[in-house]
Parts: C-alpha cells; sequence; structure tokens
C-alpha cells in the first residue's frame, strides 16, 4: 500500500510528464534555442545599425551551403565573393527596412507567417503518439483508414447512341438464357476484387456506388455509367474493413500527427489573438459593404 508521500511523489512526476509533452513548451524552448544559436553564430550583429560582423561560424555556415550545393568546398576567391555577397545582402535589409518597403508588402507578410507556422509545426512534431493514443485515433476517425469495398463481377456494355435504357431492359431476359448480347468495346468483360476507386476510375465516379444496390449471383440491369448501358452480374462483394493498427500504423501516425499539427496551430492562434486588441472597419452596406 502506498503512503501518503509516494501517492504526491506519483502525482508530481504524472504531472511533470504531462507538462513536458506539451507542445507549447516545446515551441517555447525551440524559440529560445534559435535565439541563442543566432547570438552564436552571429556575435554582435545587432550591437548597432551600422557595424557589420561577420562572424566565421557565419562564413562556415556560408561555405557548408556552397559545399552542399555544388558537392566541393568553395576556392577562396568563391569564399570571398559569397561573403561580400553576404554583406550587401545585409546592407540591402537593413536599408530597405530603415526605408519601411518591408511595411504592408503581402509576399513579406505571407513569407514570415509561414515561417512562423513552419516553427510551430516543428514544435508539435516533437511529441511521438503513444500507440494507445494511436489506437484512439484510429478508433476515433474508421472513416479515414477503411479499406475500399471490392467487387467482383461481369458487365456486358449497350452502347446509349445506339440503344434506349428499354431497349436494354429487354435484353436481359436474352442474357439470362445464354444468349450473346450488347455492344463491342473495350471495357473488360469481367471485374476479380476491384476496388471502389479503381471501379470507378474505369466506369465513372458512382459507378461503385450502383453496384451496392445490386443483388448478388444473377444478372440484373440496366446500370447507367459514365460511358453508356451495362447489364451486371455481382459474383461476389465484400464490405470495406478496418484494419489493426499494427497494420497501418505508419499511415495512422501520419494522419494523427497531421491533425495534431493543426490543432496546436490553433491553440497558437487562439492565444495570439488574445494578446491584441482587433477593431474590424466594415464597410457600410451603401459602399461595398458586406
Amino acid at each position: 500500500m502506498l503512503r501518503t508521500d509516494d501517492k504526491t511523489t506519483n502525482t508530481k512526476q504524472s504531472s511533470m510528464k504531462k507538462i513536458l509533452k506539451e507542445p507549447l513548451l516545446h515551441f517555447i524552448l525551440i524559440g529560445a534555442a534559435l535565439f541563442f544559436v543566432y547570438q552564436w553564430v552571429n556575435p554582435g550583429e545587432a550591437e548597432t545599425e551600422k557595424q557589420i560582423v561577420i562572424s566565421q561560424g557565419r562564413i562556415e555556415q556560408l561555405a557548408t551551403i556552397f559545399q552542399k550545393t555544388w558537392q566541393r568546398p568553395p576556392t577562396d576567391e568563391e569564399l570571398k565573393g559569397l561573403v561580400d555577397d553576404y554583406i550587401l545582402e545585409e546592407i540591402y535589409y537593413r536599408q530597405a527596412k530603415a526605408m519601411g518597403i518591408d511595411s504592408d508588402d503581402t509576399v513579406i507578410r505571407r513569407r514570415l507567417r509561414q515561417k512562423f507556422e513552419f516553427l510551430t509545426d516543428d514544435s508539435a512534431a516533437l511529441v511521438q503518439p503513444t500507440d494507445q493514443e494511436l489506437s484512439d485515433y484510429l478508433a476515433a476517425n474508421p472513416y479515414k483508414f477503411r479499406q475500399s469495398p471490392t467487387y467482383t463481377f461481369q458487365q456486358v456494355y449497350f452502347n446509349p447512341e445506339k440503344h434506349t435504357q428499354a431497349e436494354v431492359a429487354e435484353e436481359l431476359s436474352f442474357l439470362r438464357e445464354g444468349k450473346q448480347v450488347g455492344d463491342v468495346s473495350l471495357l473488360p468483360s469481367a471485374f476479380k476484387d476491384a476496388r471502389r476507386q479503381a471501379v470507378d476510375g474505369t466506369f465513372g465516379l458512382g459507378f461503385s456506388a450502383r453496384l451496392d444496390e445490386v443483388p448478388i449471383g444473377d444478372w440484373q440491369g440496366p446500370v447507367r455509367s459514365g460511358l453508356g448501358w451495362h447489364l451486371i452480374k455481382i459474383d461476389s462483394r465484400s464490405e470495406g474493413t478496418l484494419p489493426d493498427l499494427k497494420q497501418i500504423r505508419p499511415i495512422v501516425e501520419r494522419e494523427w500527427s497531421h491533425d495534431r499539427r493543426l490543432e496546436f496551430r490553433k491553440q497558437i492562434n487562439d492565444r495570439l489573438m488574445k494578446q491584441y486588441e482587433i477593431r474590424i472597419e466594415w464597410p457600410s452596406e451603401g459602399e461595398g459593404g458586406r
């Protein structure tokens, strides 16, 4: 039996683990790490707007980028050119900011937002799901992972320019008697264990749903497709099944991570929105209003 002190310790440990798994904490830690790395790589760059210091770390970074691009280290002349170009880039950047060129620029605003979203998404990606979390997610979202139904069937095609629906219906009795009916086409006469996507890809979107309504075991029809009329004989039809987690774990984990990123981004957006007083001045109705 646990003592009171032991229960308190376990509770504290559980709370600490929960805090450590919180994506917002990861986001804050990554932000702090980026700040310190930037200061370490670029010491003194922010001391004054008129001083540009190209640190050894920055030069090594430029050389590394060049080597990854060209699969060789830069020559001394090339490295000097990289440094000179970086200096001009920094000067242009500072001059543009001083002139307010970045203000109200849609491209820049979107790029900065994109970079911020990348940062938050990376924070959310640090959290790895447990098997229980993935199992719960799979149970809550079966429609995302259910395998497609399959159809084994035969079909006889009728050109809609030559036959009306009523005429095709009359041909059904002859087909059941074993007589040859239908028009020549490039469509296969039989399909075995064809998945819903394959059926719709061949006959047109929604055709598989019509097959769901066809009784099994005898020729039926006519059934309309995007290509024309068909007489159909369903030999077998399997319902879509939901695989076990172990069979599709990477897929479930990918979808879980995607939803987790969206959820975390919404949390960040909600917290940021609360930090601002937002006033929307909608145009009046007589001036192109809503």
